[in-house]
């Protein structure tokens, strides 16, 4: 079975702010929708058993709307039908769940961590910062380091509770699997340490220089004095 770029190979997403795009955009979703719903209807057998002709075509315009709305494409909808294929409910997904399907292909497909093993990562990352080995802190891929690290600061400037801190996660590994998916190449991180100048010792005479700039800095010639 084909998939969604190969039977649409010509898609390419306008901007919906440009009303001279808009229904050629439209077109093209919908396109797309019909297409789909087709290798649905093989994937999920029972989904449309009990529509008739005048629901499936409200339906396909919901689902034109939101892909539009979400910036779906081909690509994500391929990673979509991916998840939808190991489903064991026959049933026909909503357009949200399909598009979290899209998302969470995607996902899978560039290797990036789950909502909850980021989660558990960022809370297990937060006891560990401030040891003197911090540096060498096992992000286990440089996604992890950048996602570990947002989500960290995230979590402390908004004081986010473990719910809210999955949602976040969630939404920060779709954005990235979706950057992934226009080209971003993620950037490698820096992690070591500067290294440490090479200061040789003091001699006698400059430690009780500076030990006498320290007095005279915080007053204790004077209480000296004044004693």
């Amino acid at each position: 079975m084909k998939n969604i770029t190969e039977l649409v190979p010509q898609f390419k997403p306008v901007s919906i702010a440009d009303d001279s795009n808009k229904q050629q955009q439209k077109e093209q979703v919908a396109e797309i929708v019909n297409k789909l719903f087709k290798q649905l209807k093989a994937a999920c057998p029972a989904m449309f058993h009990t529509l008739n002709n005048n629901d499936e075509s409200s339906i396909k315009r919901q689902w034109i709307i939101g892909f539009i709305e979400n910036g779906i494409n081909p690509a994500m909808i391929n990673a979509g039908m991916r998840i939808a294929r190991q489903q064991s409910n026959p049933f026909m997904p909503s357009v949200g769940q399909f598009i979290g399907w899209c998302e969470k292909g995607l996902v899978e497909e560039y290797g990036l961590p789950t909502a909850e093993s980021l989660t558990k990562a960022v809370i297990e990352f937060g006891k560990y910062k401030g040891f003197d080995d911090f540096c060498d802190y096992d992000y286990g891929s440089d996604a992890n380091y950048w996602l570990i690290n947002d989500l960290h600061r995230i979590m402390q400037d908004e004081n986010l509770g473990i719910e809210k801190l999955q949602l976040r996660a969630e939404k920060m590994i779709a954005e990235m699997a979706k950057k992934i998916m226009k080209g971003y190449v993620i950037p490698t991180p820096n992690k070591a340490l500067p290294k440490k100048i090479e200061e040789r010792p003091l001699s006698n005479e400059m430690q009780l220089s500076k030990l006498e700039e320290i007095k005279r800095r915080f007053g204790f010639s004077y209480a000296k004095a004044a004693s």
